[in-house]
């Protein structure tokens, strides 16, 4: 289950973050000037993906179950995205950042359940 578990993961990370590079983009500074803005390591999708992490592996935890970690991270990472939507933007990026802390919070749930 966990090797299952890591291939959706990846895929899903993958897929999300080809389709976040393939929207159109308005024109932004050079990539040096926003590098810190708009990489894959930027501050906001480090929060998103510790988050994630975090309160996944509480409620795997909690639950002693890896799905119930990342269900319920999942479910709070599209909550925040949804809620982000009405008043500014959706991010497929910040979004494939929750997978992430998701993804491994159910890794680490599953290995405190061993």
């Amino acid at each position: 289950m966990r090797r299952t578990l890591q291939a959706w993961l990846l895929v899903l990370t993958l897929a999300a973050v080809r389709e976040a590079r393939a929207a159109d983009a308005p024109a932004l500074p050079a990539s040096r000037v926003r590098a810190w803005q708009t990489g894959l390591l930027r501050p906001d999708r480090l929060e998103h993906a510790s988050l994630a992490f975090t309160g996944g592996l509480a409620a795997g935890l909690l639950s002693r179950r890896p799905a119930g970690a990342l269900g319920a991270a999942l479910a709070l990472g599209l909550a925040k995205e949804l809620w982000d939507a009405r008043r500014s933007s959706f991010d497929r990026g910040d979004l494939a950042a929750d997978l992430a802390g998701a993804g491994l919070a159910a890794l680490a749930t599953a290995a405190f359940e061993r």
